[in-house]
């Protein structure tokens, strides 16, 4: 089966969901609340879950457009996203080899993408 370019889109939008899914997940954990009597689910939880519903619709419905073997490995850049965005909201640091392993994952895509 052929790439599909909308099944490479749907994947990309999927990994950027997914992203923002362990973003908002760091983010609301601080703010649920756990208890003997029950618990308190931050509204940041709640919206990370959705999320991740979001990006698998938008896996599956990338599947019907291209090969497996193309798609998971390309999911590999929500990885990417998840740096960028601990460092610019969380202050997470990127040093020299998790640059370097970033880097890595980003030449996999391209030789993963060439390759098919």
């Amino acid at each position: 089966m052929p790439t599909q370019a909308w099944a490479v889109a749907a994947t990309l939008a999927a990994t950027v969901c997914a992203a923002f899914a362990a973003f908002l997940l760091k983010r609301g954990v601080a703010e649920t609340h756990l208890a003997l009597r029950g618990f308190r689910v931050s509204g940041k939880v709640v919206a990370a879950v959705a999320l991740y519903g979001a990006a698998s619709g938008l896996f599956l419905l990338a599947l019907t457009g291209a090969q497996l073997s193309v798609l998971v490995p390309l999911s590999a850049v929500e990885y990417v996203w998840v740096a960028l965005l601990a460092r610019q909201r969380l202050g997470e640091p990127i040093g020299r080899a998790k640059l370097a392993g970033l880097a890595c994952i980003a030449l996999g895509i391209v030789l993963v993408g060439l390759g098919s």
